[in-house]
């Protein structure tokens, strides 16, 4: 197989060509999206409304979902649900957590298309949108996550959020208390808005294991049933991300700061803490972008290039030593998992679904060649 930017991998039909990723300190990106699609037939839905080659989704033989649904279609972290139980409709439902989201966008990029774009086409169809993200990357930052906790604690917040909650795990350095990963809550996990302050470069460095990149904050506002909804209809009115979630910010929440003069007792009179002041003036710059995540297959490539490459060098020398092939053996020995063998599958059919578009174009190419004389011809 031909070599890529150091991996093993071929182009996928999937991959992210042509996608810029954003450098800016501000941007925003859809980090979840939930769609219930009713009287539309599964093809329908997976051809028209996704537009993902059904040969690429994998139906399977119902799955757990969430909340009463079970899944039936599936690529990646992009699902489709049939309902069960209480939750019964004639329909089905979209679900994209953040990482269905970046997976989706190499398809919306394939298909050369906006999240406006499917967004406008879902809403042809007779919907409800269950759940719908935007998600704030800070890479400034503006603020600190452990900072906001501790303003919040101490009653330095404005909000029309009453319910609050917040995590600050971290540890002791020279009896200095130093923040490994924050995160603040406003709002219950069930009301249509709710907001999370916290530092995804820890989050991403303790899930991941990737390296520690302590400068990127995000902010989710995570919008519920009539608040989801009236979120699309106002990113389709003018797709304008910026005032949206300026509008939401300014509208639901303030942090303060103490003011100098300790007369002033009324908190609508407390100064706004600067740093917030500041990411308000900012937040109306950003604009909706895109960010494709590659393959898990191919992270799995770059984990095992890092993480155990190393080792299996040295399993292959003492082999020689020993003659013996203790790779091969690993190999034979080992098992995948589930979703080990659904990334294989997905793989293969990409494959085999690339391998078919290439011969389509070589197959253009050739008639359109043989139409034309030469230029070169005697």
């Amino acid at each position: 197989m031909e070599e890529r930017s150091g991996s093993f991998l071929p182009e996928l039909p999937y991959t992210n060509r042509g996608v810029i990723r954003q450098k800016e300190e501000l941007s925003a990106l859809i980090d979840w999206c939930q769609v219930t699609i009713k009287e539309v037939p599964l093809e329908a839905v997976i051809e028209d409304v996704l537009r993902i080659p059904l040969e690429l989704m994998t139906v399977t033989g119902y799955e757990k979902g969430i909340a009463g649904h079970e899944v039936v279609a599936i690529f990646d972290n992009i699902k489709v649900l049939k309902p069960t139980g209480n939750a019964q409709y004639q329909g089905f439902q979209i679900l994209m957590s953040g990482k269905g989201c970046r997976n989706y966008e190499n398809f919306l990029q394939l298909n050369e298309e906006t999240w406006f774009d499917f967004l406008n086409r879902v809403c042809q169809y007779h919907i409800n949108i269950p759940r719908i993200d935007l998600a704030i990357d800070d890479r400034k930052p503006y603020l600190s996550i452990p900072d906001l906790i501790v303003r919040t604690k101490e009653g330095l917040l404005s909000s029309k959020l009453r319910e609050i909650d917040f995590h600050d795990s971290g540890e002791l350095k020279e009896d200095v208390f130093q923040s490994k990963g924050g995160s603040l809550y406003l709002g219950s996990s069930a009301s249509n808005l709710r907001l999370v302050f916290y530092e995804k470069g820890y989050e991403q460095a303790e899930k991941f294991g990737k390296e520690l990149n302590p400068d990127w904050n995000r902010y989710e506002l995570r919008f519920r049933h009539k608040k989801a909804v009236r979120l699309v209809e106002e990113l389709l009115k003018d797709r304008d991300v910026a005032r949206i979630a300026l509008s939401v910010l300014n509208e639901k929440v303030r942090f303060l700061q103490k003011p100098e003069n300790s007369t002033v007792t009324r908190k609508r009179l407390y100064p706004t803490y600067p740093p917030w002041e500041e990411l308000m003036q900012d937040v109306g710059k950003i604009k909706l972008t895109m960010n494709p995540e590659k393959k898990t297959l191919e992270r799995t490539w770059q984990w095992l290039n890092v993480a155990v490459s190393p080792s299996l060098k040295l399993m292959d020398k003492i082999g020689k030593l020993d003659n013996r092939d203790y790779i091969r053996q690993l190999i034979e020995r080992g098992q995948m998992n589930e979703e080990q063998q659904r990334i294989y599958e997905d793989y293969k059919k990409s494959f085999l679904l690339r391998e078919e578009e290439r011969r389509i174009f070589d197959r253009t190419y050739t008639e359109h060649d043989t139409d034309k004389e030469s230029p070169y011809s005697e």
